[in-house]
């Protein structure tokens, strides 16, 4: 029964009081005094969160985004579930392997990944790729991929720093995937992996990158980018926007790219 803070406002006092006399008498006094609770607590939390988020901004810091921070959280983290703890349902997952994934990724052409963590989109990938190579900032996440996807010639898992991809040769990628990943980077550090888009990517690759959409507001995490701020920092590179959506359809069904408003950003190098 989670509700937005902000939504409350649109509730006049009176209002507010009518609806609790129904709720204490259709659920009791132990049930209301833990709504009455929550709604402290959440209040108390959604200020504070404001007030962080307007220091990060003024400021300058990065929250809870640092290349740090980043790596602490993700090298320590349980990935018993293999990333699907952020995948809504199995129909939302087939949806962004069959709209998403097969639509923009070619078959059979070498292929990186930013991020695999727990593998929930590598195996795909390395299905429809001739050659696939895969960095993440997380030593435990290379390791269990590893282990999971063995190592070859043909398969690689790189251990990266958070803002380059060395160890990719210049010129050597024609398709470029990252899900669930630069929803927690930066803006500086986006932009230091958008110079080295433009310098492993082949002319016509495509990338395909989600992401957050406004600069953290929404809460989930995110970093300080903004849809903007990324479109921009792709085109100032030379790359070409294909297609830029928060939700598509499928079977009547309104899939959306993340819950905090993400965005999913397919992008061409000319």
């Amino acid at each position: 029964m989670k509700d937005i803070v902000e939504n409350r406002s649109r509730l006049h006092l009176g209002h507010k009081l009518r609806i609790g006399i129904i709720v204490l008498r259709e659920n009791g006094f132990v049930w209301c005094c833990c709504l009455a609770a929550y709604i402290i607590a959440s209040a108390v939390a959604d200020r504070f969160f404001g007030i962080m988020d307007r220091l990060r901004r003024q400021w300058g810091i990065p929250g809870m985004n640092s290349k740090a921070l980043n790596k602490a959280i993700w090298e320590s983290w349980d990935w018993g579930a293999g990333g699907d703890e952020w995948t809504p349902s199995e129909e939302w997952k087939q949806s962004v392997m069959k709209c998403v994934l097969e639509k923009h990724m070619p078959v059979g052409k070498r292929v990186l990944e930013i991020g695999p963590g727990g593998g929930r989109w590598t195996g795909a990938l390395i299905e429809r790729s001739a050659d696939f190579t895969a960095v993440d900032i997380s030593a435990s996440c290379v390791e269990l991929c590893r282990n999971k996807f063995g190592e070859n010639e043909k398969r690689r898992f790189i251990l990266g720093s958070g803002s380059d991809l060395k160890g990719v040769a210049d010129g050597s990628i024609d398709a470029l995937w990252s899900f669930d990943v630069f929803v927690h980077i930066n803006q500086n550090e986006v932009e230091a992996y958008a110079d080295e888009f433009r310098r492993i990517m082949t002319p016509g690759a495509v990338g395909v990158i989600h992401h957050g959409s406004a600069g953290g507001t929404h809460g989930g995490w995110r970093s300080n980018l903004t849809h903007e701020a990324m479109l921009k920092l792709l085109r100032d590179r030379g790359f070409e926007i294909d297609d830029s959506f928060l939700e598509w359809q499928d079977a009547g069904t309104t899939h959306q790219a993340g819950l905090y408003k993400d965005v999913i950003n397919v992008f061409r190098r000319a």
